[in-house]
């Protein structure tokens, strides 16, 4: 895979998590009708954070914070009873569409953050394209 591939993968995991912030900040932003008013807690400003270190800082390692973000901020949602009540009974559709978005986000940005880090894509020293040979022997594309 090459480095525009894992950039791909890279930019999808932060989109992920701007998706999440989405689903996590939505239901208060629609209640007030206020970007500031609502605001509940630091979650979404995390999450945009975290996004923004993965996008800005080119080490290969570095959407694994993203992956923890992800697995930590699951693992608490689903923990939490209250929420998963609101996972499982549509009676708020705003809130059951959020709650369900924000999972969704933090599931694909684990998914995400591991292929970028799994599937980093390095190319044998001396190799410059997979498909030419790169010895003295013989010149031009591999038949």
């Amino acid at each position: 895979m090459a480095k525009a591939d894992r950039r791909r993968w890279v930019v999808a995991t932060c989109v992920a998590l701007v998706v999440a912030a989405i689903g996590d900040a939505g239901p208060e932003i629609v209640e007030s009708r206020s970007l500031f008013a609502g605001y509940d807690g630091p979650g979404p400003l995390i999450y945009l954070g975290v996004a923004a270190m993965v996008a800005a800082v080119r080490w290969r390692f570095m959407p694994l914070l993203a992956v923890v973000t992800g697995i930590l901020f699951l693992v608490g949602g689903f923990s939490d009873a209250a929420f998963v009540g609101r996972l499982g009974t549509p009676t708020e559709p705003v809130h059951f569409c959020a709650g369900w978005l924000q999972m969704a986000g933090f599931a694909a940005t684990v998914a995400f953050g591991v292929a970028a880090v799994w599937w980093h894509g390095s190319v044998p020293a001396g190799t410059a394209h997979p498909d030419e040979r790169q010895d003295t022997e013989m010149e031009g594309p591999r038949r």
